[in-house]
């Protein structure tokens, strides 16, 4: 009898042992900062989070690919995603009347190389995603319905059709050597773009 009398005062000892400890003061150090980025716009539909700073990977191509002027990489597909199309909106020009949209173009807007579409690669100090020199003789074409579109800002591409809710409109990128005899390197470039609603 007395054996379970010991072993039952056992644990309130350890509670007794460790309740003689006073609680860890607060402490509150820099966690660092989030950014936010947006905007309110004033058009039927926003452009979804996914397109906004989207990465479009070319990969790696050789140079044997691109040996003569106007040779081109295989294509990468792409979209830019537009979501909540309202196609009835107020109309800006006019307080009490709506106007409606049917269809969307992008205008593109980049650095050129060589003529209106295709866009020039950056040079590798302007953040051209590695330590090495930027690749020469090569640049980069986006295609819709296989053709190169404008990516100089001076015209929009083809207007789609879209609807109310969700749209997707479908691009594609590749390289094309600008001339003969393309020089090995980083081969990134970057483009803007806007859309125009009709």
């Amino acid at each position: 009898m007395k054996k379970l009398a010991t072993v039952a005062l056992m644990p309130a000892l350890f509670v007794t042992a460790f309740s003689g400890h006073a609680a860890a003061p607060a402490v509150t150090v820099d966690g660092g900062k989030i950014n936010f980025e947006g905007s309110v716009v004033a058009a039927p539909c926003a452009v979804d989070n996914t397109t906004e700073g989207q990465t479009v990977i070319l990969g790696q191509v050789p140079t044997s690919r691109l040996a003569a002027k106007g040779d081109t990489s295989s294509a990468v597909p792409f979209t830019i995603g537009l979501t909540g199309c309202d196609l009835t909106v107020a109309d800006p020009a006019e307080a009490d009347a709506t106007v409606s949209y049917t269809s969307a173009s992008i205008i593109f807007n980049g650095a050129t190389a060589g003529d209106d579409s295709t866009l020039a690669i950056q040079p590798a100090s302007n953040g051209a995603g590695d330590t090495t020199s930027a690749a020469q003789n090569v640049g980069i074409q986006i295609y819709q319905n296989n053709r190169a579109v404008k990516v100089d800002g001076s015209t929009a591409t083809a207007a789609q059709k879209i609807l109310s809710g969700n749209n997707q409109i479908p691009f594609s990128a590749a390289y094309v050597a600008t001339d003969d005899g393309v020089v090995a390197g980083s081969a990134n470039s970057v483009v803007n773009f806007q859309i125009s609603y009709e």
